[in-house]
């Protein structure tokens, strides 16, 4: 018997050419076992879930945004109630973060003018608001009649504003009582100092907005290098009538407005999304509300693709999750024809 070969019954096994397969079927065992591993974490993976952070912000310069999941939402003119106009922004990133207790939404647009100062007339403030509602989709139009609306502002001359912002144009050599009735009147956008930004309201359509008894809103705006960051932040639970629930399980729906003082934007002339978002209360997810009245026929096309998507997904996670077979099998067969390939 040959010192090259091995005799196991009638069969004769060439030992170099053994030794050299069993080396490449090692290799490709190795390969086999990452390839299963790299398959197994890309299906059962999937998207990211956005996950919550320990302590939510009320700057907009926090490092838990990092993380946080962005959409951007173009934003139109209003042109549902008088006063129509606006329109200058075309659109504003927006992010969402939760945690057992808070909540807090994220604004960013480009804005080239840091509008703060309305100390003289036609001076208007740069602004932002969340308009929310939870349970069932609310009119775009601040709501209606039996579907109030909650709606959180922050105005920059409340936070940025150098001299009154209430409005310096009104201090003239008479009690302010007489010049300023609407800061004698205990009226919120008339305050001569703010020690909080972030403004609550509550209404039911156009030129029903009220100011909220309660005030749970906190809110923070920062200049970017081309624009405005704002954060809104407040705790889930509020006592107010028409606050917005963040229940878990509760839908969540919302939408944004952004005013731009240097192009004359106030009260109803302003950027506004027509598209509500729907807020995951578990997670903090943002997504594109359902539209009503869609073509059932493509939902249900669309339905069936992802039913079928999800089933060959289902197919080949248990496929990849159950290989030892085909692990034996992708090694014999590399060990048998590498053998035959190197036997002389």
């Amino acid at each position: 018997m040959s010192s090259q070969s091995l005799e196991i019954g009638s069969v004769s096994i060439d030992r170099s050419a053994a030794r050299y397969a069993t080396k490449l079927a090692v290799i490709v065992l190795c390969l086999v076992l990452v390839a299963q591993i790299a398959v197994v974490a890309v299906l059962t993976g999937g998207p990211l879930p956005f996950t919550s952070v320990n302590a939510v912000p009320a700057e907009p310069d926090a490092a838990a945004w990092d993380d946080a999941s962005t959409k951007t939402v173009s934003l139109d003119s209003q042109q549902m109630a008088q006063p129509y106009g606006g329109g200058s922004v075309d659109n504003v990133t927006v992010q969402a973060v939760t945690n057992d207790t808070h909540v807090a939404f994220r604004m960013e647009w480009e804005d080239p003018t840091a509008d703060t100062e309305i100390n003289e007339p036609n001076a208007y403030s740069d602004a932002a608001a969340v308009m929310l509602r939870s349970g069932s989709e609310p009119p775009v139009a601040m709501g209606a009649a039996g579907e109030p609306v909650n709606i959180w502002y922050w105005r920059s001359s409340w936070q940025h504003s150098e001299s009154d912002p209430g409005g310096d144009m009104y201090s003239y050599p008479h009690p302010d009582n007489q010049t300023k009735p609407g800061e004698a009147a205990g009226n919120p956008l008339s305050q001569s100092s703010y020690n909080r930004y972030g403004q609550n309201y509550y209404a039911t359509g156009y030129g029903s907005l009220t100011n909220a008894e309660t005030q749970p809103v906190a809110a923070n705006g920062e200049r970017t290098e081309d624009g405005w960051a704002v954060a809104f932040q407040r705790e889930h639970d509020a006592n107010g009538e028409h606050d917005a629930s963040f229940e878990e399980g509760e839908q969540m729906y919302l939408t944004y407005a952004v005013w731009n003082g240097s192009a004359g934007e106030a009260n109803g002339e302003k950027s506004l999304s027509y598209q509500f978002l729907t807020l995951d209360t578990d997670d903090g997810t943002l997504s594109a509300a359902d539209s009503d009245g869609g073509d059932s026929a493509e939902a249900e096309r669309n339905d069936g693709v992802v039913a079928s998507a999800t089933e060959s997904a289902s197919w080949l996670v248990g496929a990849a999750t159950n290989w030892p077979a085909a692990i034996v099998l992708a090694t014999l067969a590399a060990w048998l024809v590498s053998y035959w390939r190197a036997k002389p």
